[in-house]
């Protein structure tokens, strides 16, 4: 059985995993523009080409929307 405590931490572990969706998927926003803009801004060069760098830039963005939105859904959304 669960003591007071034990229920007390996991509600705030429950609470605090939206958040840290929502940080990970601004990271992964960051990580997919660096990606798309790096050689166009000369910020680096990279030694495979650019359709590959879009497309992997692209996914990034897509994969850390998905993150944003599932956060806020958990975070605003969530019944209970």
């Amino acid at each position: 059985m669960e003591t007071h405590e034990e229920h007390t931490r996991k509600r705030l572990e429950n609470r605090y995993r939206p958040i840290s969706e929502l940080i990970r998927g601004i990271f992964f926003i960051l990580f997919g523009l660096f990606a798309i803009f790096a050689e166009k801004l000369g910020l680096g060069e990279f030694r495979i080409s650019h359709t590959t760098m879009l497309i992997v830039g692209l996914v990034l963005v897509i994969y850390g929307l998905f993150r944003v939105v599932n956060g806020v859904r958990k975070l605003f959304f969530h019944r209970n």
